[in-house]
């Protein structure tokens, strides 16, 4: 048993230091060539040290590379900690946090917004109505689904699909009448953390942090649900109020996320199973490593987005899309032979 601590704890410790390397090394890429040691003395005289930092390269840093970063690690880690809520609400491996209608909800906020110019609460329009829209169909989706006084696993998952189809039916017929609009939102719809702003970090990350703290404080609940919820309830679980309890945090931290970044595919459903395949099946070990994995994937995968093509910075949705894909199905194929939560 010690040993293999001493393996999680190593494994934690690995984690850790790719994620905060990949950080320095986004922080450096660029149009503009900044030398690694420059952005270390950027970073430190933000904490008071004085490095001798060129006004412009400090500016590059600090307002621009430094935001859209640690942006990708926020919306990465939540993310990632939603996929592994919602695959053990759901008890399904190929389940994710849009599969709760979170997705379009928020993205029929967004094309309203976009699409009737809606600027009622400036540039916070946007991303307000998208966070509004999602809590609002992940709501509708719940309650459609409670029978008897619960929400069954399957009742729900088919729901928050039914749901999502239903949602998206009036984004397609939205932009069908509104054709001039389609590459604003497309951009949107494909996800961008190009011009996420120290604003919209100090009102998202919060409530990542908080969902995140309090969603790993109920991992007992969420191993015990993901054993089926008769087992949930012989074990003394209050089954219904744990399941709406860490539905409503992972929407409410991902619907947050989604209002600034737009939709980002897969990085819910892969990193779940990373971590199930290193750490084991229990939520302990599993929400705080694919909050770090996420993060760290997302930051990598934002620089590509802006390595790809020179002097364009192309939809991250495409690189999360090209990545996951193959990955996604090693990882099935590695599964189906392991099993699920013992991978």
């Amino acid at each position: 048993m010690k040993i293999i601590k001493n393996n999680i704890y190593f494994y934690f410790a690995i984690s850790i230091i790719a994620l905060i390397i990949s950080f320095i090394l986004s922080l450096d890429i660029g149009p503009v060539k900044i030398p690694v040691s420059t952005v270390f003395k950027a970073v430190l005289e933000q904490f008071g040290f004085h490095g001798n930092v060129k006004l412009s390269d400090y500016i590059i840093i600090t307002q621009l590379r430094e935001p859209e970063t640690i942006g990708a690690a926020i919306v990465g880690a939540s993310l990632g900690v939603g996929g592994s809520v919602i695959q053990s609400i759901f008890r399904n491996p190929i389940s994710e946090p849009y599969i709760t209608g979170v997705s379009s909800g928020a993205t029929l906020g967004a094309v309203i917004a976009i699409v009737f110019g809606i600027t009622l609460f400036g540039i916070f329009t946007l991303p307000l109505l998208a966070f509004l829209f999602a809590i609002f169909t992940v709501s509708f989706v719940y309650v459609l689904s409670i029978r008897h006084g619960r929400s069954p696993p399957l009742v729900l998952l088919l729901t928050g699909i039914a749901i999502s189809l239903f949602v998206s039916s009036f984004v397609a017929l939205i932009l069908y009448s509104k054709p001039k609009y389609i590459n604003s939102i497309f951009f949107w719809l494909l996800g961008s953390l190009s011009g996420i702003s120290w604003t919209d970090i100090f009102i998202v990350s919060p409530i990542v942090i908080f969902t995140t703290i309090i969603l790993f404080l109920m991992y007992k609940q969420l191993n015990a649900l993901q054993l089926g919820d008769v087992y949930a309830k012989s074990a003394g679980i209050n089954v219904e109020r744990s399941k709406l309890a860490s539905l409503s945090l992972t929407t409410v931290s991902v619907a947050a996320c989604v209002s600034i970044s737009g939709l980002i595919g897969f990085v819910g459903l892969i990193f779940p199973h990373v971590s199930r395949i290193i750490y084991g099946g229990s939520n302990k070990y599993v929400i705080p490593s694919s909050a770090i994995l996420g993060a760290t994937f997302l930051i990598i995968a934002n620089d590509i987005a802006h390595m790809i093509i020179i002097g364009e910075v192309i939809p991250i949705g495409i690189i999360t899309g090209i990545i996951g894909v193959p990955f996604f199905m090693i990882l099935m194929s590695r599964i189906s032979k392991r099993g699920y939560y013992n991978a």
